[in-house]
């Protein structure tokens, strides 16, 4: 009997410290840094506001145009830019444990009085997987002043290929069907948005990847 509860103390004591052991390996935080420039004369942009998706916190870029997170979640981070008279700026990047991820973004002045505009939460979610070969394609958007109509242009492009394809453009409907997809392929889309002509912001870009051929 107490042979039996010696060993039964073990089995426990040893799944406990695999739970312990799987928790940890998802715990795994990289850095990341970079500079906000002005996309006109490459000047270091002071006090513009950075967010990261998914949420960490948000800073202020300093006198240098620099701003760092110290302890970000390992994988896919969406970094946002913001700052008064300047158009936002939104890119996706890969962040790995235990390392420093820089990068760089150029901001350009808001000739239009847009404000800041954000596209995001894509429909199929980014890495989605056995999706249909005829999608839609859809997203959210927010912005400064929703006074100024936006439309919306879509571009996507197979993994390996530098051919982009238009799936849809001066589109007011935050959607688009896609059709005649390859089976068991990788697909990258992005949205770019316009005012009056004029570019105003881009989407991260997102990934998705087609079902299999029965």
């Amino acid at each position: 009997m107490r042979l039996l509860k010696y060993l039964l103390s073990i089995i426990l004591f040893l799944s406990l410290y695999s739970c312990e052991e799987d928790k940890l390996d998802i715990e795994k935080f990289g850095t990341l840094s970079g500079v906000i420039l002005d996309g006109d004369n490459y000047q270091p942009l002071q006090g513009v506001q950075i967010a990261t998706n998914p949420a960490s916190s948000s800073t202020i870029t300093n006198s240098e145009g620099k701003f760092e997170f110290k302890k970000v979640a390992e994988g896919e981070v969406v970094v946002s830019a913001r700052k008064n008279d300047f158009l936002s700026s939104t890119v996706s990047v890969a962040v790995y444990d235990g390392e420093v991820t820089n990068l760089t973004f150029f901001l350009l002045k808001d000739e239009k009085d847009v404000g800041w505009v954000t596209i995001y939460s894509p429909v199929p979610g980014n890495g989605a997987v056995g999706q249909n070969t005829n999608i839609t394609l859809q997203w959210e958007v927010d912005q400064q002043y929703n006074s100024k109509e936006l439309v919306y242009t879509v571009h996507y492009y197979k993994s390996n290929s530098t051919t982009q394809k238009v799936a849809g453009e001066n589109l007011y409907d935050k959607e688009v069907v896609v059709s005649d997809l390859e089976y068991n392929t990788t697909y990258y889309w992005y949205v770019v948005a316009k005012h009056e002509g004029s570019r105003v912001a881009n989407s991260p870009t997102w990934t998705f990847k087609t079902e299999a051929d029965n």
